[in-house]
C-alpha cells in the first residue's frame, strides 16, 4: 500500500525544483511565517503560499511584509473561507494540496491563567478542531500546530492525547508533541510554547536541539551557549525620554555589539515602531517605585489604588508593572501595554520595537495599525526564531524523506510507507 504524498512536479507553477509549498493558517502578522522562510537544509527550503486570518490589522502586517504570498481575509469557521483557501492553493500552486501547514489557533481557554475556561466548552478551542478540519482538506506531508503549553494539560491530558490520535487517524504517524523553551534556542525571552508536528511518513522528527543554557547546564554540556540577555536585544536602540512617545531619532544609537544585533539589523538602517502609549505622570510615578525584578509589590499601596484601580491588589498577577531584567532573558511577552512590563532601565513601558526584537522580529519587519494593535500582534506572534528551529527540524525530516528518491520524481511517485 502507498502513500500519495504529493503529485504533479510539473504542474508546481513557478516554484523551483526544492521549494516546500507551505500554508499558515491564523498566521497573526507572520512570525511563523517567517521564521519557517528563513529554514534551510542543504537545497531544501519552504515557500508559504498562502495564509489566513481575520483580523484586517494583521492583514496589513502580514501583506506587508510577506509580499508573495497570497493572503485569504476571513474566518476559518466559514465554509467559504475554507473554500477560497483550498481554490488558492490551486491557483498559485497547480495542486489541491501543500507541503506542509502551520498554524497557531487561538489559545485563550488553554492558557494556564485561564483556569475557568480550560474545556473544550470555551468556543475559542473549537478553532482548534477547524484547523485538524483544514489538515483533511489539504492533505499536506507534514504538520506543525503551535499552541500555549496548557493544552499539554487540558482535561489531564486527554485533549492533547485525543487531537494527537486524530491527526494519527488521517495517517500522520509519527505525531508527537513538544514543549519548547525560546530561551533554550538563543531568544532573549522565557517563553514556553507547545508544538504538535507529524507527517504521513514513519521516520521520526527530531525534536530541535537546545543550543543555549544557564551556567548550570552548560558546565554539563561545553557545546550550550550562555542564554542572550535582554540587554544585548535591545541597548543599541535610541533612548525614548519620560513623557515622550518616541524616540528623536530614527537612527540606531550605538554600532552593533553582538551577534545578536548584527543578524536583527540585516536590511535595515533605521528603528521603526520604536513607539509607546504615553504614560500618565501617576503610572510614571509607579513605574519609577519599580526596581530592577520588581513589580506592582514594590509600589506604594496607596499609588496603585490612588485612581480607583487596582482595588484587589492580592489578586494581582505578579507580571503587573514587573521591571525586566538587563542580564537576564525577558519574561514571557504578552500584552506588554496591559501588563504594564517595564523597560530594563528607563522609567517607561516596551516600545513596539523592542517587544518586536524580544520576538526575534527582525527590524525590517514592520508592523501595521494603531499603537494598541501593534502592541497585540506582537505578543500574540511566535518568536520569529523559535519557528525557525522549528522549521529547521521538520526540513530536516522532509529531507531525509525526499532524498531517497530525485526530488523529481518525489512529485511524481507514490511512497512506500516506511
Amino acid at each position: 500500500m502507498s502513500i500519495n504524498y504529493a503529485v504533479g512536479y510539473k504542474s508546481r507553477n513557478n516554484l523551483k525544483t526544492d521549494d516546500l509549498t507551505v500554508l499558515d493558517l491564523f498566521s497573526g502578522p507572520g512570525g511563523m511565517s517567517q521564521g519557517i522562510k528563513e529554514a534551510r537544509n542543504h537545497n531544501f527550503r519552504f515557500k508559504i503560499v498562502v495564509a489566513n486570518d481575520y483580523d484586517k490589522a494583521v492583514r496589513l502586517t502580514y501583506t506587508k511584509n510577506h509580499h508573495d504570498v497570497e493572503f485569504v481575509p476571513g474566518n476559518i469557521t466559514a465554509e467559504e473561507i475554507k473554500n477560497k483557501i483550498t481554490t488558492t492553493i490551486r491557483q498559485k500552486t497547480g495542486r489541491s494540496t501543500v507541503d506542509l501547514v502551520v498554524g497557531g489557533p487561538p489559545c485563550k481557554g488553554f492558557s494556564l491563567e485561564n483556569k475557568m475556561t480550560r474545556n473544550m466548552e470555551n468556543p475559542m478551542n473549537h478553532l482548534v478542531m477547524h484547523y485538524v478540519e483544514m489538515i483533511r482538506r489539504t492533505r499536506p506531508i507534514a504538520f506543525v500546530m503551535e499552541n500555549v503549553p496548557g493544552i499539554l494539560a487540558m482535561q489531564q491530558g486527554i485533549v492533547i492525547k485525543t487531537l494527537m490520535q486524530k491527526f494519527k487517524d488521517m495517517g500522520y504517524h509519527n505525531t508527537t508533541a513538544w514543549l519548547l523553551n525560546a530561551a533554550d534556542y538563543g531568544i532573549p525571552q522565557a517563553r514556553k510554547r507547545a508544538f504538535i508536528v507529524g507527517s504521513k511518513s514513519r521516520i521520526p522528527i527530531d525534536k530541535p536541539r537546545k543550543t543555549h543554557g544557564n551556567k548550570d547546564e552548560i558546565k554539563k554540556d561545553h557545546t550550550l551557549l550562555a542564554y542572550t540577555k535582554l540587554s544585548d536585544a535591545i541597548n543599541d536602540l535610541p533612548k525614548i525620554l519620560i513623557g515622550k512617545t518616541c524616540a528623536t531619532s530614527d537612527m540606531y544609537a550605538k554600532d552593533p555589539k553582538c551577534e545578536f544585533q548584527k543578524r536583527i539589523r540585516k536590511k535595515s538602517r533605521r528603528v521603526t515602531n520604536h513607539i509607546i502609549t504615553k504614560n500618565t505622570p501617576l503610572v510614571t510615578k509607579r513605574i519609577k517605585s519599580v526596581p530592577s525584578g520588581g513589580n506592582w509589590n514594590d509600589i506604594p499601596v496607596k499609588l496603585m489604588q490612588v485612581d480607583g484601580k487596582y482595588k484587589k491588589l492580592n489578586l494581582a498577577h505578579s507580571m503587573i508593572y514587573k521591571r525586566l531584567l538587563k542580564n537576564e532573558p525577558s519574561i514571557t511577552i504578552t500584552n506588554f501595554r496591559k501588563a504594564m512590563i517595564i523597560h530594563p532601565t528607563q522609567n517607561r513601558l516596551l516600545s513596539v520595537r523592542e517587544a518586536a526584537r524580544i520576538q526575534t522580529f527582525p527590524d525590517h519587519f514592520e508592523f501595521e495599525g494603531g499603537i494598541s494593535n501593534m502592541q497585540q500582534q506582537v505578543s500574540d506572534a511566535v518568536p520569529v526564531q523559535l519557528a525557525k528551529k522549528v522549521g529547521d527540524a521538520i526540513l530536516y525530516h522532509l529531507h531525509d524523506v525526499i532524498k531517497a528518491v530525485p526530488s523529481k520524481q518525489y512529485y511524481k511517485n507514490n511512497m512506500r510507507k516506511m
